[in-house]
């Protein structure tokens, strides 16, 4: 008896060790699995790299430009767009790179210019005021996108910018600077397959308003696919191969710049807003050149829905009212891209 009970008491304590070891071995299979997972992202099977710098430019060609003012001094105009030039640069690098936590820095500088036919003392003030000055945009933005699992995502983005036409001798953070802000909540249903909703406090219809959005991704098979933040711009995707993605669909592009007058009448407000929005129906190639190197040719038929001058920055009350002819455009872009080895490493960790 003595021999038996001490043998009795060892079963319990071993079906207790054995119990700890499962739910230890268990546990470490969680984290293997946590490590291993595929975490939930919006981007989608076939579409192209994420771009580390990016160069760009678009020229318009010549378009008529009618403006009207109920204020009499300023009163109405008419000339010719001999041509308008967008030129921008961005860079964008993560600065936190976990598998369900990316935080994402960028910085771009854009400028646009108009230049008009026959510009002289006599003509229209705004043509005066607009011609051969540049509009500029200085951003800085955080990107931030965290994954809960491998179906649900979230994202959050925040820029500030500098619009309008000052010089390192005359800017004013207070007077030039534009903010947006992002939020999106997303479903990765498939590789194939991504959808979210989301709101924008931005300018994409010139005034600082908030706008929703419907996020759609979705590739169909090896060669078709959609990619959409409706309503603000969707695309038709088809892949050509690895190397040559070809595009079509469209895009509205908005901007609130701050003027200072300088050509009377308009010297009598000082600083006036110009806000535009424009929507772009587009077709779309881009080729790699070399492994991380690819450029782009866009072109296509631009459409602007509004153009006006405020006399008060962030007014509701039209100064000008600017009507613009529709006109094609052709924009190039370079860019670069993470290399194939890099992503396979990252892949295979």
């Amino acid at each position: 008896m003595k021999l038996i009970l001490p043998k009795l008491l060892l079963i319990p304590l071993l079906l207790i060790g054995e119990q700890a070891l499962a739910q230890e071995t268990e546990r470490d299979l969680m984290d293997v699995q946590k490590q291993t997972i595929d975490y939930a992202s919006p981007g989608v099977r076939g579409m192209g790299r994420s771009r580390g710098i990016v160069i760009g430019y678009e020229r318009l060609p010549q378009f008529d430009m009618e403006s009207e003012s109920d204020h009499p001094e300023v009163g109405n105009g008419r000339a010719r767009v001999r041509r308008h030039n967008k030129f921008f640069v961005r860079a964008l690098a993560p600065i936190m790179n976990k598998p369900n936590n990316k935080l994402i820095l960028g910085i771009d500088h854009k400028f646009e210019e108009f230049n008009f036919e026959n510009v002289s003392p006599a003509s229209y003030s705004l043509y005066r005021n607009l011609e051969d000055r540049n509009l500029k945009s200085l951003g800085l933005q955080l990107a931030f996108l965290h994954s809960f699992d491998d179906v649900r995502f979230m994202l959050v983005r925040a820029k500030g910018e500098l619009n309008g036409d000052y010089t390192r001798d005359n800017v004013n953070v207070s007077d030039y600077l534009k903010t947006t802000v992002d939020l999106a909540y997303g479903w990765k249903r498939s590789p194939d397959f991504a959808w979210g909703v989301g709101l924008q406090l931005g300018y994409t219809f010139g005034r600082q308003r908030i706008y929703p959005g419907i996020m759609y991704n979705r590739t169909f098979n090896d060669r078709w696919g959609v990619e959409s933040i409706f309503p603000a711009n969707l695309r038709v995707r088809y892949n050509v191969s690895e190397k040559t993605l070809l595009y079509t669909g469209y895009r509205i592009e908005g901007a609130s710049y701050n003027l200072y007058a300088s050509e009377p009448p308009l010297s009598q407000f000082n600083d006036i807003e110009l806000r535009r929005t424009d929507i772009k129906a587009l077709l779309r190639l881009e080729q790699e050149i070399y492994d991380f190197l690819w450029f782009a040719v866009e072109g296509g038929f631009r459409q602007y829905y509004r153009h006006r001058a405020f006399d008060v920055v962030g007014s509701r009350d039209e100064l000008i009212t600017n009507t613009l002819a529709g006109a094609g455009y052709i924009g190039i872009e370079l860019y670069a891209v993470p290399p194939r080895k890099l992503l396979e490493r990252s892949q295979n960790r």
